[in-house]
């Protein structure tokens, strides 16, 4: 007897130590932390700057975009849903055994499922490690809910199951169905609205508001009056809830903003957690729509693409970005990081920089005819009206987006210093030297994209330094430098926000004359590739581009014809959102009257009062010319024209072909009978009472 005792609390004992062995074999993967199950989603989400989903995708297992913290939640919510669901949730240690076999009973009595007594714990389980519902599955689930309640605090599982809930369509947790169905946040929902999100839990496979709201509606009545019962609510709250006609609000909200997404991937490594971005949904909304609406209008002047950015002064932080098209091989291209040539757009950052080099906003310089040797070629250029304005001062200059002068002003501080405030500033991220682009660079001939130009615009807004463009919270962005100074960024402001400094090409009453005060400045290169208009105010800025990403020329469109019209739609916008005070102007400016008129002065800067620049140039031979001689005709008939642009009073022209002197006089132009080789050419002004200038050698190749 006492063997056969024996042997059984043996065979108890291995039964056991299986039993033990076996559970724990099978028990769950449980996490060391929560927070590690949602990391490992394959799929990073971004919201906006308020919470909105930008990339919403319900596909994912876990809600990884729409976390909240439990002291975020509202108070009166969580009592609901621990009233409802497990109100011995504190108390228990994982499985209320009591509700358990209470809901049993009723079961048996009834003779089916009427009550489940799941604790939060035990659903929290299931989300873990689902598994099918037998007998044994039950047993393993209460291993694992004994280890999850030894594992973490009661409120560590408590806060993520009310964000983990499941609910219709996908969507998981507290805050995803209160967007689902009421376009609101947890905090915003009324008594019968959080009591819904509390019933449609029971049955997330069947319960849908959207699919049977009078049906749910009753089992809604029946918890408010058990919350009535149990103390949480009063009669007020309950009768109020009760009488209230809930209404369904579908999210409708749709942020499309893919290449904004493109680039915020490019910036976060991490992945699993929601990543909060700058980007405002509605502003980006807006903005996308009044941008197609314009390509639209603008499609009969071949006007394909178009971008747009918009970023707050104060903090950098991008609020829009728009890269919109009506071709859709362009689509899927980012035209806000695209280079391109920014053309006038570029100029504030020149005359930035002339004043702190001497030149004053009074500065006369000369506008008249000007030809310059550009490249291996000489370029004759002009204004945009082709109008000349004999003495013109800087803020005439920068306010009509004269060329004339903007070339006098880079060769007033040198092309090499231009260049290399750009670069060091990271304006342009050149790929050639300051010799391939030279003067050009004073009309914006090195590209550039709206980013950076928008980063330039920024620094001026902000009174010279430097501020780079943010796109996520966390985003770690170097320290700000000072580019300019405050003096010369915030009269550059004062210039460009000037009606009647750009009066003369763009009229009295422009499009560019904001009703609040905003610095505007447009751009157009050549051909009409690009148009441009960039701005800021008190509070924002804002770059817009137009053109065609294939690199085809509009037909006609400038700045001031095309992307003004949507910058101004767009500050329109910006100032529904928040009303604009005037630009700020640098206290140590000082006012002076010249020439009748008031203008502002940096004490601190030696002044010029007019920058002249040599107007006579070589206009042929180009540098680097090849000629061919024409076989069909004797050598000794076949001329070439030598020229300058023009003649000195009192000079006279010498040319020179291989260090000999081939002709002098006071014409403009020579006919140089060409012969076979590499020749050297240059011409030099002489004269009686005029000091020799000689003008740059130019090379000549004849085959």
């Amino acid at each position: 007897m006492r063997l056969s005792l024996k042997k059984t609390a043996i065979a108890c004992a291995g039964i056991a130590l299986f039993a033990v062995l076996l559970f724990g074999v099978m028990a769950g993967d449980l996490p060391n932390a929560l927070e590690d199950l949602t990391a490992r989603t394959d799929k990073l989400q971004f919201v906006d700057r308020s919470g909105e989903p930008l990339n919403a995708s319900y596909q994912n297992y876990w809600n990884v975009s729409d976390v909240m913290a439990l002291h975020e939640m509202p108070p009166l919510l969580i009592q609901l849903f621990i009233a409802a669901e497990d109100k011995n949730f504190y108390s228990h240690s994982g499985v209320d055994w009591r509700a358990r076999f209470a809901a049993l009973w009723q079961n048996v009595r009834a003779g089916k499922v009427i009550r489940g007594a799941s604790s939060l714990s035990e659903q929290v389980v299931r989300m873990i490690v689902p598994r099918r519902r037998t007998f044994f599955s039950k047993l393993l689930e209460t291993v694992d809910v004994w280890r999850l309640e030894r594992r973490f605090l009661k409120n560590d599982i408590l806060e993520f199951y009310l964000n983990q809930v499941p609910y219709a369509a996908n969507r998981r947790g507290i805050k995803q169905a209160s967007r689902f169905y009421f376009s609101k946040t947890p905090d915003r929902l009324s008594i019968r609205e959080m009591t819904a999100l509390i019933v449609l839990v029971r049955a997330p496979t069947s319960f849908d508001l959207y699919r049977a709201k009078d049906k749910i509606d009753a089992s809604i009545n029946r918890q408010l009056q058990l919350f009535f019962e149990q103390g949480l609510i009063n009669e007020n709250e309950l009768n109020a809830a009760l009488r209230e006609k809930m209404t369904l609000v579908p999210p409708a909200l749709t942020i499309q903003a893919p290449h904004f997404l493109e680039y915020v991937r490019s910036l976060t490594p991490e992945a699993g957690k929601a990543v909060e971005t700058t980007l405002d949904a509605f502003l980006q909304k807006k903005a996308a729509e009044l941008t197609l609406q314009r390509l639209k209008d603008l499609k009969y002047r071949h006007v394909s693409n178009a971008a747009v950015l918009i970023a707050d002064r104060r903090t950098g932080e991008i609020l829009a970005w728009v890269s919109e098209t009506i071709n859709p091989d362009t689509k899927a291209i980012n035209a806000v990081l695209v280079p391109r040539q920014p053309a006038s757009a570029q100029k504030p950052l020149l005359y930035g920089v002339a004043l702190t080099k001497g030149m004053t906003a009074a500065t006369k310089i000369k506008d008249s005819p000007f030809s310059k040797a550009v490249g291996q070629g000489v370029h004759h250029f002009k204004n945009y009206s082709r109008t000349y304005y004999g003495d013109v001062t800087l803020r005439q200059a920068l306010g009509n987006s004269l060329n004339i002068p903007a070339l006098k002003t880079i060769e007033f501080i040198g092309y090499q210093t231009y260049y290399d405030f750009l670069k060091n500033f990271g304006f342009v991220q050149f790929d050639k030297p300051a010799d391939f682009y030279r003067e050009g660079l004073a009309l914006g001939n090195a590209e550039m994209t709206l980013f950076s130009l928008t980063q330039a615009y920024l620094m001026l807004a902000n009174g010279g330094m430097t501020k780079s463009l943010r796109v996520y919270k966390a985003q770690e962005i170097p320290a700000e430098k000072r580019a300019l100074p405050e003096t010369a960024a915030s009269l550059i402001g004062h210039i460009l926000s000037d009606p009647l400094a750009r009066q003369w090409e763009f009229g009295t009453d422009s499009v560019l004359n904001f009703p609040v005060q905003t610095a505007v400045k447009t751009g157009t290169s050549t051909g009409y590739r690009d148009a441009w208009a960039m701005g800021y105010n008190r509070d924002f800025v804002a770059g817009v581009w137009f053109g065609n990403l294939n690199y085809e020329p509009m037909s006609d469109v400038t700045g001031a014809a095309g992307p003004a019209l949507l910058l101004r739609s767009i500050f329109t916008e910006l100032n529904k959102i928040k009303t604009s005070g005037a630009l700020e102007l640098s206290p140590e400016l000082e006012k002076r009257t010249v020439d009748g008129k008031t203008e502002y002065f940096d004490p601190n800067v030696t002044e010029t009062y007019r920058i002249e620049a040599p107007d006579c140039i070589v206009t042929s031979p180009e540098n680097g010319v090849m000629l061919a001689i024409d076989p069909r005709i004797p050598p000794e008939y076949q001329q070439y024209p030598f020229s300058v642009s023009c003649v000195p009073e009192g000079a006279s022209v010498v040319w020179n072909v291989d260090g000999k002197e081939v002709w002098q006089g006071r014409e403009n132009t020579f006919l140089w009978r060409i012969s076979r080789g590499s020749h050297t050419v240059r011409a030099a002004f002489v004269g009686e009472n005029f000091e020799k200038q000689d003008l740059p050698e130019q090379t000549l190749i004849v085959r």
